[in-house]
């Protein structure tokens, strides 16, 4: 009895002992808390990026405006070439033929995208006689071979403007309106002149004034409206300062300068200078009949191309300082629409004016081309004077600086 006690107790214990150890197993074991999540109604986004957006933006270069610009010196007729005119027009429905002293130099002015001439003579038409040095008058037919030539700004401001007074330079003034030119320097009334010359080319636009230091001792009749822009310096300052708020590059031709003599004088630095002050970028003289310098002005932050005198282009003067002229050359740029315009790419291109001791075949030519032969057997010996090849070019290195010259005169012969 006793034994069957002691056993059933140890069984009663064994079943306890596994209904404990079941109910362990069924508790979980310790973990650490997690937040529970929280379900919005907003949808998930996946986020792509296509591979050219993941490349650096393009940025656009300002565009690029240019213009190219060419300027000859004094052209002038005297008898001899209004004679030679005549001989070239024969068998022609023409009565005078300026065409052919031209055609060297055409092929290069039609080159450039602007090109401007100084003509120094009337060319009155119907109603007047022709007439020379001192004052001129001759056949329009000149001005038909200069635009043929390629050149299409004409500056009229000049010491033989009133050489057939007022109604002379009115209708010569006609002549030229009816061409395909812009003119600057001579002005049917004071409006016309306060009313700045300004052009467009590629681009860029540019204001044109001209001035002249005199009109030889005549003047306008008193009730005249005609306007002469006469240098005075605080008019230079307030046109040439006006100008460039209206444009991006001014461009003034000037009648100054003391004649015949290769050195510029204290009125010609002293405008030039009021010009580079007030925002004046080229300045292109003329009346000496030879070259003069070249040069940079610089005023604070204004600089100015300063051509002092081109010389002559066409005239049949009488020594060789005076065949010699030269044209200038430059281009002008602007970065964007609101860039400032520079000039750039000066060369100066030495001319000679070339005619027969019988005042015949009156031609321009690029000394680059000028032969030693015809040098010597120019037609200034009419005159009993003479000149060589080697002199004309010297003439140019003594006057003009190097920076400006073409690369045939940079080298020793």
């Amino acid at each position: 009895m006793h034994k069957k006690e002691s056993t059933m107790r140890k069984l009663i214990l064994l079943c306890v002992l596994a209904l404990a150890l079941t109910a362990c197993a069924d508790v979980p074991e310790e973990t650490t808390a997690v937040t529970p999540s929280v379900t919005t109604t907003e949808p998930s986004v996946t986020v792509r990026f296509a591979p050219e957006t993941m490349q650096p933006p393009v940025i656009e270069e300002p565009t690029l405006y240019s213009f190219s610009f060419i300027a000859a010196g004094d052209n002038m007729a005297y008898y001899g070439n209004v004679r030679d005119a005549a001989s070239n027009a024969k068998g022609t429905d023409k009565k005078y033929d300026f065409t052919p002293s031209y055609t060297t130099i055409k092929p290069i002015v039609e080159q450039y995208d602007l090109a401007f001439i100084n003509q120094e003579v009337l060319m009155c038409g119907a109603g007047y006689d022709l007439s020379y040095y001192p004052r001129f008058n001759v056949p329009q037919e000149l001005g038909d071979a200069v635009v043929d030539a390629g050149f299409d700004i004409i500056g009229m401001a000049n010491n033989h403007m009133l050489d057939k007074g007022e109604s002379g330079l009115l209708a010569t003034l006609d002549y030229w309106e009816k061409q395909p030119v812009t003119l600057t320097g001579a002005y049917r009334n004071r409006e016309d002149f306060e009313n700045i010359t300004v052009i467009k080319q590629n681009g860029i636009t540019i204001a044109l004034l001209s001035f002249t230091y005199a009109t030889n001792g005549i003047s306008l009749p008193q009730n005249s409206e005609v306007y002469i822009p006469y240098i005075d310096n605080d008019l230079v300052a307030r046109k040439v300062a006006e100008a460039e708020a209206l444009a991006d590059i001014t461009i003034v031709s000037i009648h100054w300068g003391t004649e015949f003599s290769f050195k510029v004088n204290s009125q010609q630095t002293e405008v030039a200078a009021i010009i580079c002050e007030n925002g004046g970028d080229v300045i292109l003289g003329h009346h000496p009949h030879v070259i003069q310098p070249i040069e940079w002005i610089e005023s604070g932050e204004n600089k100015t191309l300063c051509v002092y005198s081109l010389g002559n282009f066409m005239a049949e003067m009488e020594k060789d300082s005076k065949i010699l002229g030269g044209m200038i050359s430059f281009d002008v740029e602007k970065l964007g629409e609101d860039g400032k315009a520079e000039v750039k790419n000066v060369l100066f291109t030495p001319t000679v004016f070339d005619y027969t001791k019988s005042f015949y075949n009156n031609h321009i030519y690029l000394l680059e081309n000028y032969t030693a032969e015809q040098a010597k057997a120019h037609g200034m010996s009419y005159y009993g004077n003479s000149t060589t090849l080697a002199r004309l070019k010297k003439y140019v290195t003594d006057t003009i600086s190097a920076e400006f010259l073409p690369d045939f005169l940079k080298t020793t012969e």
